[in-house]
């Protein structure tokens, strides 16, 4: 059981470090080449010299430097610190629950959640990979489960041609309509009708509250929140009452 806590919470902590990357230079990764992205090499936040493999180490290299960066000994961003404590804390989900796919699911939706706000977009290839965990992750699944998610997201392609088409301009993004096909594949229905309300009404209060209404407001990232404390709280729910038995 150690063995296997101690890789888990590995695979957290690398799974975190590898989403702050992408979520920093998101715009590069999107822009670049695969040929510079692959021959691309972490560099410090401040002198940008290229660093080590031993700076590189999740969450263990900020202990290690106290904080301050090997190279120019300035201080290391805490980002990098909470969001690695957060991928172990997800790998001790995966190894306590043994649930690989939940934790797995867990993690893309955490990266979703901030993804989306700060650049408004969810990437396709994001989005599928949340759908294969979620497949992964309904015991004896059939043909059966993908009919009301498809009508519920034909439903909405037909809201969003239509808005796009009168408007001349888009009323929720596509990537939203393919994370709530997967939402709907997990929780059924109506139980997507309940989750789309909640974020919904969430997202409301958060324009009312900002007062910002002429912005652009990510729509995704409230369905991944949503979504996520549903998955949290079925799993810690089924855990105590078998617990319980």
């Amino acid at each position: 059981m150690a063995f296997k806590l101690a890789v888990f919470l590995m695979l957290g902590s690398i799974l975190a470090s590898w989403g702050t990357y992408i979520y920093d230079n998101y715009r590069f990764l999107t822009t670049t080449s695969y040929k510079k992205i692959l021959t691309a090499r972490s560099k410090c936040d401040h002198c940008e010299k290229q660093l080590k493999l031993i700076n590189l180490i999740p969450f263990f290299s900020y202990i290690f430097q106290r904080g301050k960066s090997s190279c120019c000994n300035k201080p290391i961003s805490r980002k990098y610190f909470y969001i690695e404590s957060l991928g172990i804390l997800v790998g001790v989900i995966m190894a306590f629950f043994d649930q690989i796919s939940v934790g797995l699911l867990t993690s893309l939706l955490i990266f979703l959640i901030f993804l989306d706000e700060r650049y408004k977009e969810i990437p396709i290839t994001l989005n599928l990979l949340i759908i294969i965990l979620v497949t992964i992750s309904i015991p004896n699944i059939s043909l059966n489960n993908y009919v009301t998610p498809l009508i519920v997201m034909a439903f909405l392609l037909l809201i969003y041609f239509g808005f796009l088409l009168i408007k001349k301009k888009e009323g929720m993004g596509l990537g939203d309509i393919i994370l709530i096909f997967s939402i709907s594949l997990f929780i059924g229905f109506p139980n997507i009708l309940y989750l789309i309300t909640i974020a919904s009404s969430l997202l409301l209060l958060k324009i009312i509250f900002t007062q910002k209404y002429k912005e652009q407001h990510a729509f995704g990232s409230w369905l991944a929140g949503v979504f996520l404390t549903f998955i949290l709280f079925q799993e810690f729910y089924v855990f105590e009452g078998s617990v319980t038995i």
